[in-house]
């Protein structure tokens, strides 16, 4: 079945590159100050991740209903997201709205949300309180699905952190006997890799916001199903496996609304993997070939991930290591952005 799903999204993948560029690229896909490839690049990769993961869930078949809701539930955030992928045009208040339709239907239909932290007055009013866990859940979620779209742009670094992300959900599954869950990532995983060929080292395809909010989505679920089926693993497995982007998402509006007292939604081209890029990365190294400079940038990032994947696998079920973890997390980001940001530093000259 895995092997379909890679095709599938292969297919679709390959069938989008193939296809005249007016109906692939919208004029937009060059502007903006986080653009970092020079030719018209298709940004619909997400439809082949969605067209695989479809397959997948189809083929299945065990507890059909529970899959065919999260697919459902999937609906209006990938929809809308891939609408902008071809337009340009989707406001982003009308993308978070999406967001948040989503996961609502995801808390009412599959009663999955977040309804503990390990804290005592916070666990009271999460499990007591449906308006104050729904606003919650639509938080953090809402965060986690925003927080993918920030890191697609350069080559492979949303589609890998993506599978780092779902093999670490899916080998904490096997340990806990959870063949749905299990299979689930995996099918995921494959329908990532389908597009992934393409997008990584040579910049083919990109997943654009669609693809990024779908698979935000899916494996902020998947991994809250994981938790709401263990008693013994902690919901802040699932937010240090999210910490990367989130906090990266969380620190740019800090850095912006805070430090820079501009607008939080705006984009711009300080995020660390940008700064990865124009200070870190020499041209001089790949004899100036642009494509494989955008390319190394996402294996560095890959490897700052695992220090919030690998301590979430490690220490699954020890909340307050997990706890301790995500802090750690921060103080990293947080050194390595202030280094590297410093005038200072350039190791590129």
């Amino acid at each position: 079945m895995l092997v379909y799903v890679f095709l599938i999204s292969f297919l679709v993948s390959s069938v989008i590159l193939l296809a005249p560029q007016k109906w692939t690229i919208n004029q937009g896909d060059l502007a903006g100050v986080q653009k970092f490839h020079e030719y018209g690049t298709p940004r619909i990769g997400g439809g082949a991740v969605f067209a695989g993961l479809s397959v997948g869930l189809y083929m299945l078949g065990q507890q059909v209903e529970l899959l065919l809701v999260l697919w459902l539930a999937s609906l209006p955030v990938f929809i809308v997201g891939l609408y902008e992928d071809f337009s340009a045009r989707v406001s982003p208040l009308i993308r978070l709205i999406s967001a948040f339709f989503s996961i609502t239907i995801a808390y009412f239909l599959l009663d999955i949300g977040i309804f503990s932290l390990g804290l005592e007055w916070a666990d009271y009013v999460l499990s007591n309180y449906t308006t104050a866990s729904l606003l919650f859940t639509l938080l953090v979620v809402g965060g986690a699905i925003n927080s993918l779209n920030i890191i697609d742009g350069f080559n492979g670094l949303l589609g890998g952190y993506s599978i780092l992300a779902s093999l670490a959900i899916a080998y904490v599954a096997y340990i806990l006997g959870d063949s749905l869950i299990l299979q689930l990532s995996l099918t995921l995983v494959c329908s990532i890799l389908g597009f992934f060929v393409l997008n990584f080292p040579f910049g083919k395809i990109f997943m654009g916001d669609g693809g990024a909010y779908f698979v935000g989505f899916i494996m902020a679920i998947i991994g809250l199903i994981l938790a709401d089926r263990h008693e013994e693993l902690s919901v802040w497995f699932v937010l240090l496996i999210f910490i990367y982007p989130m906090y990266e998402l969380l620190f740019s509006i800090y850095r912006r609304k805070i430090i820079h007292k501009t607008d939080a939604s705006q984009p711009d081209a300080n995020h660390l993997h940008s700064l990865v890029y124009r200070k870190l990365i020499s041209c001089k190294l790949f004899k100036q070939n642009k494509v494989i400079c955008n390319s190394m940038v996402s294996p560095l990032m890959w490897l700052l991930s695992l220090i919030g994947i690998v301590p979430a696998v490690i220490w699954y079920n020890h909340q307050e290591k997990l706890i301790i973890s995500v802090f750690v997390f921060m103080f990293f980001y947080t050194a390595i952005y202030k280094y590297i940001s410093s005038e200072e530093f350039n190791l590129t000259h």
